[in-house]
Formats: structure tokens, C-alpha cells, sequence
């Protein structure tokens, strides 16, 4: 971060000596050794983050929601992604167009570490950009912890107004699987005007276990045309035809659903799919 955005974070943590600084680590808070939030840290992360070494990652978290739209805030637009992070650094909170993100519960976070009192469930960057989003549009349940799966949990309503308000145009919803449907979603994802966001059964990844339960759990960030053959579907698919996707998900924009994946079984794992344009 540069000094024009970070204020107090150079030269470390000297500003809690004036004023707390919003976002700690219960299990490892100011002034210990493991403190993920410490301007350093947080300095490192967005460092890697901004040279795309790394991406917006929900971890072990339910916060793949968030995780959308700080991955398209990030491509589209890294300074104003690098300012809510310094914002939310010093502040506790930021305003991105008419999004506005103050957290309460978020910012005094409980179980951050794993079991092995070492790696973070979520970074501190992550945790405070999208517990941050999510904790703010929570009325009811607090979110203080990755473990919180249900107060995670991210609507379409909610994915529509985040990006509305973080200065996106909503420019259209597809709620039902058709081979027609997806044809005209594969024109979009080849548009560099727009993202295409859905929600999916998260076992249809590849790097996810395989199950015959299908429950519409996580949101993802199209980054290919739907394929068989390697070629882009057309309105001779039969149900019987494998169909795959390139996809954004837990941090890696190059993830894949499962090779083996009928189309049949792919209808069946998709739900709400919406086009973002920028």
C-alpha cells in the first residue's frame, strides 16, 4: 500500500497505540508474534494479490458470495480493490461506489487458525474484505468465525445488489438449465464486457469429491464457454453428452468442473446463473 491509502500502516502498527486497530485475531491478537493483521502482513498480502500471484480465496469458509465480487473488483478495478482494503486496515470500514461495508462482529475474529495453531483458514486480506461484505448485510446472525457456514451463506438477491452497488450493471438472470440458455451464457462469457456468475452444486469442480446429493452451495465465476468435444456446445447436445467449463474458484482462476460430467448431471447441478456487465 502506499502512503496516500495506508496512513498509519507505515512503519507497522504504531497507530494502536493512538487508536485500536479495528480487525484482531482472538486467538492471536496485537502484540502477538502470530498476529495475521499486522500492516506487514496485510502489506505482503496485497503485494502478491495485486500482481495476481494470488486471488480472493474463502478457504474453508462459506464466503464464496464475496469471493465473486472482490475476484471481479480485483481484475477490473485494482485500485479501488486495494483501496477498501486499506480502508478496512485503518478504519474498519470502506465505501466502494455506493457499496458500503462496515462490519461489526468480523472484526474481532474468532477460529482464524487452523487446528495446527499455523495456517490461516482465511488470509487477512480475505477475511476482511469478505467476512467484512458479509457481516455488514447480516441483521440477524453474527459472522465472527470461517466455521459460521450458515451466516456465510450468500443469495442471488444479495450477489445482484452487491454488484449494483459496487457500480456494476446487473444485465441479466437465467433460473432455469436449457441448452438454449446456455448458449446464449456462453456468448457472454466470450464478451469481455461482462462476468458470469452461478450457483452450483460445488461438486461438479473437479478438484471436489463426486456425489449424487445435489444441493446448489457455491458460487463461481465462469472463465470459458461450456465445452463438449472441446468445442462449444450447440443445440444438437443430448444429455448423454460430457460437457466441462473452465471456472474461478477458492482462489484459483483456472479450476475445471469434472471431465466425466454429463450434461444431464450438469443441468442438474446449475441453478441461478447472472451476467454481470462492467
Amino acid at each position: 500500500m502506499s502512503n496516500s491509502t495506508s496512513g498509519n500502516m507505515k512503519g507497522g502498527d504504531t497507530s494502536t497505540k493512538i487508536k485500536p486497530r479495528p480487525f484482531i485475531s482472538r486467538q492471536h491478537p496485537l502484540n502477538d508474534p502470530k498476529d495475521p493483521f499486522t500492516a506487514a502482513k496485510v502489506n505482503k498480502e496485497l503485494v502478491d494479490r495485486l500482481a495476481l500471484k494470488t486471488y480472493p480465496d474463502q478457504g474453508t469458509s462459506s464466503l464464496c458470495g464475496p469471493a465473486t465480487l472482490f475476484y471481479c473488483l480485483l481484475i477490473d478495478h485494482p485500485k479501488l480493490y486495494k483501496q477498501a482494503i486499506a480502508e478496512l486496515w485503518k478504519d474498519g470500514k470502506t465505501s466502494i461506489n455506493q457499496l458500503n461495508i462496515k462490519p461489526f462482529d468480523a472484526r474481532k475474529a474468532e477460529e482464524l487458525f487452523q487446528p495446527d495453531d499455523i495456517t490461516l483458514r482465511v488470509s487477512a486480506i480475505d477475511w476482511m474484505t469478505l467476512a467484512g461484505l458479509r457481516d455488514s448485510w447480516n441483521s440477524i446472525l453474527c459472522y465472527d468465525s470461517p466455521l459460521k457456514q450458515v451466516a456465510g451463506i450468500t443469495t442471488p438477491g444479495e450477489i445482484k445488489d452487491w454488484f449494483r452497488l459496487a457500480g456494476y450493471r446487473v444485465k441479466d438472470a437465467y433460473y432455469a438449465p436449457s441448452v438454449k440458455n446456455f448458449i446464449e451464457i456462453n456468448n457472454y462469457v466470450k464478451d469481455s464486457k461482462y462476468h458470469v456468475i452461478s450457483l452450483v452444486d460445488s461438486r461438479i469442480i473437479s478438484t471436489q469429491n463426486k456425489a449424487f446429493f445435489v444441493y446448489p452451495n457455491h458460487w463461481i465465476v465462469w472463465k470459458d464457454a461450456l465445452r463438449t468435444s472441446n468445442k462449444p456446445i450447440t443445440d444438437n447436445l443430448t444429455y448423454s453428452d460430457n460437457v466441462s467449463f473452465k471456472l474461478f474458484s477458492w482462489g484459483d482462476p483456472n479450476m475445471s468442473t469434472h471431465a466425466d460430467l454429463s450434461y444431464v448431471k450438469f443441468s442438474a447441478y446449475i441453478t441461478t446463473t447472472i451476467i454481470i456487465e462492467k
